[in-house]
């Protein structure tokens, strides 16, 4: 259970370093705007519970089996972001604004782990029979190529 804790607080603390961006790249279009932030924060905050939820919710749903517990959750969710979201518009439209763009920010925390930093694919380990079969598939595409650039069929051979 601490792999998950340590997942998460990565995301969190990547989610908290992206919102902080949001705000500073922000402050040159609308200056020092306490309602952008208020949004911004929500949002964020918003996007951190239910990531919260989510991961609880799966980890119940997998050792118990209950699919009717993860759809349950899914409407909590939603109606949570649709509560903030609200909120936010009452607030003013700018407040929606960040509000929506802070729900996102947990979901490029998690790009940017697992998919920009280069430490992604470099240490990526991939099983001696997986890589044999991507060769194999490989040497079968390079195979096809060549008979293309021939003229020959498969059936030719």
């Amino acid at each position: 259970m601490s792999d998950l804790t340590s997942f998460k607080n990565k995301i969190f603390f990547h989610a908290i370093i992206i919102m902080g961006i949001i705000e500073v790249i922000s402050l040159p279009f609308l200056g020092l705007d306490v309602k952008f932030g208020y949004g911004l924060l929500m949002g964020t905050c918003i996007s951190i519970v239910n990531f919260n939820i989510m991961a609880f919710t799966f980890s119940r749903a997998l050792n118990s089996g209950n699919k009717a517990l993860v759809f349950i959750s899914y409407l909590l969710r939603l109606a949570i972001y649709g509560v903030a979201l609200i909120s936010a518009f009452k607030v003013n439209n700018t407040a929606a604004l960040a509000c929506a763009l802070g729900f996102l920010t947990v979901k490029l925390a998690i790009y940017y782990i697992h998919g920009f930093k280069a430490k992604f694919s470099k240490d990526r380990k991939v099983r001696p029979e997986v890589m044999e079969q991507f060769e194999r598939e490989d040497r079968e595409k390079e195979l096809k190529k060549e008979r293309k650039r021939n003229g020959l069929s498969e059936e030719e051979e």
